[in-house]
């Protein structure tokens, strides 16, 4: 109750709503309170009617709110309600601040969010005042519940003894509350930033109208919670929100700047004869050719249109696209060139490549080997970290190269194609060495150099030549924040990427016959002569320019994967279900890019699963549900079995050892070459190449797959966990362990990998676990694979349906979907059927429009065009295109 000095705040709030909201009072009169039981106030009204007290509302909410509740209450109605319990709910602030901004001083403020829902609890009620029965003399006492803590009475209030109580819940209050999580929308992202999220607690009537997958916007109360680390409670707090207004909003895209000039110029393009042509030729310029691929995805981002059918039924307007070997460049260094290893040194290019061309693969222009060796490599963080060199190339010399020069002294021997990084706003993009001008920032590996001459700081550099693409902090081991720098701590341990200004471009004749290049995992880039050279994909071109687009590998980026789940974890309060979106709900009216379709995440068959009821071998997983008689999808090298009814131990997101069931168990014809892991402890396991572990870097948990595993890498293991009493055996001996944030998980060194290319195994093996999707193998945690059946409906019918746990939910994935996935004996072999080289299941195949398998065979004609692409530059740094002239205008969202 406000008290009587605030009797002036409260009259301005009752003649506020006198003047703008009499009617919407009315309404909430006649439908209070079983229909309606909130006013929804504009805080551009409130600012309209007095700015002093639109401010003190946004500076000072939770006071405010108190007064603006109260005028309600005291408001003179035509009709004989009781308005107490009505809600004030303010919406339509003039500024919306995004996720990523939110800083310390918003903490307390009334702010707005926009982004898209990522998970969302269940409805559950939520006890506001406790009523406490004493068991000794019957009274009640009531406890005000508020905060995170369940708060109960010290003594009795009629016996004055302390207790014993009960609840009694007729008594007692309760409201409705739900969590849910907002994440950034990827239209709202610039390329390589990874979408941050806030959690939200809502109560009363405004919870159960949204669900994942929802973009709405969210007005409410920036709070504080204290981190704790081991029961220690932490310096460092967490933000959540306490939401006041949801609106969940139908227009999923932002404003996008276009002028005058820009409307006349996109008219007069759409009259030219040649339109798909320009567009083509602007489609991922640094990849030369593949005219129908780049068409095909153009109309796929353009899009077609849906159909809604007399009958109800409902034909997709989307396409989907699958790339069978997303296609390269024939971009390569000079065979003198540089190339930085792991260990720090330097080896020439052409060394690296001749000394691995044991039993070659011919191309038209040369030829390639697969390999494996680790080198530092530009990570989407903006860190150089080890990445592993798969493939080896060597390739016919074209007739011009270009030497480029830097103003630091870098230098660097490169073919027209060859893409280097671009500083363009605070981010590197690629660009080919043919486009590049005389100024141009690329990108660098600072520091090397000083290294080598042991020096232990690097020489300064002038803010405006040097532009570190790290975040200005770096967190410490003790689970702090480093206040250095990034820049200044990278440079005692890594060099540091910064951008080095183009002195000079000179065109060339090649020396030698043959020039190089390198194909890194997941990366795509390696140093050469310390600067960053970077591999293009069609993947990542398109998950550029798409005005709103999601990508992720195939294991998905969460618990949710590629498309949606009900999740049971520490989200909500007492492990809740909760429902996730994934990558294809993200994406909803836009472009899904997903790589590694195909990718075969699976250990051998003498594996032993740690269950509920103890170790089991995954092979007899297999083999039990199979003579059980459970439903089985049959593929051409393998199988899925699903509805079995075991649980195994599981990893979750905060580190805990959690029972979950198995949704499924995997069987797939082994692959020709296998990885083995073992651990300083001396566990061991067998898996193949993209079966990813959970490691530990930077004190943050982490994926690699088993084939870049390396050494000393710190990899997830579960403690000794007890179940009813009864200590768990979980394969491994007592060890010093490194815990991470106190749970029941640590971490162990590994001592060796190594590769299996002549092995006895005729199958391997996974599992699906609902929710956590990972589980203990031979004393290790690993990552496990989707059931790629939830893709089915997702692509068909544009809906993802969850039914589990008491959840029914249906979600809209009304996007297209690019596709990449390598051809099942690692190259196509023209004399086999496409089926029976793609490593999918038919059904899901079936729901591709259209499949390009992407081959390079010799073609005189073609390889003429190349010829003449490459060719045709001049000395200006620009090139002339054989084909159509590119679209060049570029139109730049809003932000």
């Amino acid at each position: 109750m406000a008290r009587a000095e605030n009797t002036e705040i409260i009259d301005s709030f009752e003649e506020f709503y006198r003047t703008y909201y009499r009617n919407e009072i009315g309404e909430l009169a006649r439908k209070y309170p079983n229909d309606k039981r909130s006013l929804y106030v504009s805080w551009n009204d409130l600012y309209r009617y007095d700015q002093s007290l639109a401010e003190d509302l946004r500076t000072q909410p939770e006071q405010f709110r108190e007064y603006a509740e109260e005028a309600l209450r005291l408001y003179d109605l035509p009709v004989d309600v009781s308005l107490g319990q009505a809600h004030v709910r303010t919406y339509d602030l003039p500024e919306t601040t995004e996720i990523r901004e939110i800083r310390a001083h918003h903490c307390g403020q009334l702010v707005s969010l926009r982004g898209i829902i990522r998970k969302a609890t269940d409805v559950r009620p939520k006890i506001q005042e406790a009523a406490f029965e004493c068991q000794r003399c019957g009274s009640l006492t009531r406890i005000p519940q508020t905060g995170g803590d369940f708060h109960q009475p010290h003594e009795c209030q009629g016996c004055e003894r302390q207790g014993p109580f009960r609840i009694n819940f007729d008594q007692s209050e309760f409201i409705d509350a739900q969590k849910i999580r907002v994440q950034e929308s990827p239209e709202g992202l610039r390329g390589g930033e990874r979408p941050q999220n806030i959690d939200i607690h809502i109560e009363d009537d405004i919870t159960g109208e949204v669900t994942a997958g929802d973009t709405v916007r969210v007005t409410g109360v920036l709070h504080l919670d204290q981190q704790e680390s081991h029961g220690e409670k932490s310096t460092m707090f967490d933000i959540y929100m306490e939401g006041i207004t949801v609106e969940i909003e139908d227009d999923r895209f932002e404003d996008m700047t276009i002028t005058e000039e820009d409307k006349k110029r996109i008219i007069s393009l759409s009259d030219e004869n040649d339109i798909y042509d320009q567009m083509v030729a602007s489609m991922a310029p640094s990849i030369y050719g593949y005219d129908n691929e780049k068409l095909a995805i153009i109309l796929q981002l353009f899009s077609g249109v849906t159909k809604n059918l007399p009958d109800g039924s409902r034909i997709r307007g989307d396409m989907h696209i699958l790339l069978i070997g997303d296609p390269g460049t024939g971009k390569c260094v000079s065979g003198e060139t540089s190339v930085r290893l792991a260990d720090g040194s330097q080896a020439p290019i052409r060394e690296l490549v001749e000394s691995r061309l044991d039993d070659p693969e011919p191309i038209d222009d040369g030829v390639y080997q697969s390999c494996e060796f680790w080198l530092p490599s530009l990570d989407s963080d903006g860190t150089l970290t080890q990445k592993r060199a798969t493939k080896v190339w060597k390739r016919t010399a074209p007739e011009q190269m270009y030497h480029i020069e830097t103003a630091r002294g870098y230098e660097l021997e490169v073919t027209p194609s060859h893409p280097l990084f671009v500083d363009s706003d605070g981010q590197f993009t690629p660009v080919r060495a043919e486009s590049l001008a005389v100024g141009d920032p690329i990108a660098v590996a600072d520091g090397y150099r000083e290294q080598n001459q042991n020096q232990t700081q690097s020489q300064s550099l002038d803010q405006e030549q040097r532009i570190s693409i790290h975040s200005t902090t770096a967190t410490a081991t003790d689970g702090g924040t480093d206040t250095k720098s990034a820049e200044t701590s990278v440079s005692h341990a890594a060099p540091a990427v910064v951008s080095d200004r183009i002195e000079a471009i000179t065109i060339t004749e090649p020396d030698e016959e043959w020039v190089y290049d390198l194909e890194v995992a997941g990366t795509h880039t390696y140093l050469s002569n310390d600067v960053v050279s970077h591999n293009s994909q069609l993947l990542q071109y398109v998950r550029n320019i798409a005005p709103r687009s999601v990508y992720t590998a195939g294991k998905g980026s969460s618990a949710a994967g590629i498309t949606a789940a009900a999740v049971r974890d520490d989200f909500s309060e007492g492990q809740q279900w909760s429902l996730e979106a994934g990558a294809l709900v993200l994406a909803d009216q836009g472009v899904a890019a997903v790589d590694e379709l195909d990718k075969m995440r699976c250990v051998t068959g003498d594996t032993l699963v740690l269950t509920g009821q103890g170790t089991v071998p995954i092979r007899e997983l297999a083999c039990d549900a199979a003579s059980e008689g459970k439903e089985a999808s049959h593929y051409e090298n393998g199988r899925t079995i699903r509805g079995m009814n075991k649980e195994v131990w599981t990893m979750d997101d905060d580190g805990r050892l959690v029972r979950r069931s198995i949704e499924a168990v995997h069987e797939y014809d082994a692959p020709t070459q296998l990885h083995e892991i073992t651990l300083e402890s001396g566990e061991s396991l067998t898996t193949t190449a993209d079966h990813p572990f959970f490691v530990l870097k930077n004190d943050e948990r982490t994926e690699k797959p088993a084939a870049d595993l390396a050494r000393n890498d710190l990899v997830a293991v579960p403690n000794p966990v007890t179940d009813g009493g009864t200590k768990l055996n979980v394969l491994h001996a007592p060890l010093e362990r490194r815990d991470y944030s106190g749970k029941d998980v640590s971490y162990r060194k590994v001592e060796r990998t190594r590769s299996i290319d002549d092995h006895a195994y005729e199958s391997v093996y996974d599992l699906t676990v609902e929710g956590t999707h990972n589980f203990v193998a031979n004393g290790m945690i690993v990552h496990n694979s989707e059931d790629r059946s939830a893709m089915h409906e997702a692509l068909e019918q544009q809906e993802i349906s969850i039914s589990k746990a008491g959840i029914n939910a249906t979600l809209k994935s009304r996007c297209s979907l690019l596709g990449a996935a390598n051809p099942k004996y690692g190259r196509f072999d023209e004399y086999e059927s496409i089926p029976e080289q793609i490593d999918l299941e038919p059904a899901l195949i079936s729901r591709f429009d259209i499949i390009f398998t992407v081959t390079d065979k010799p073609n005189p004609e073609k390889d003429k065009e190349l010829a003449e692409h490459i060719v045709n530059t001049n000395y200006a740094g620009s090139f002339t295109p054989t084909g159509p002239r590119p679209a060049r205008r570029t139109f730049h969202r809003k932000r």
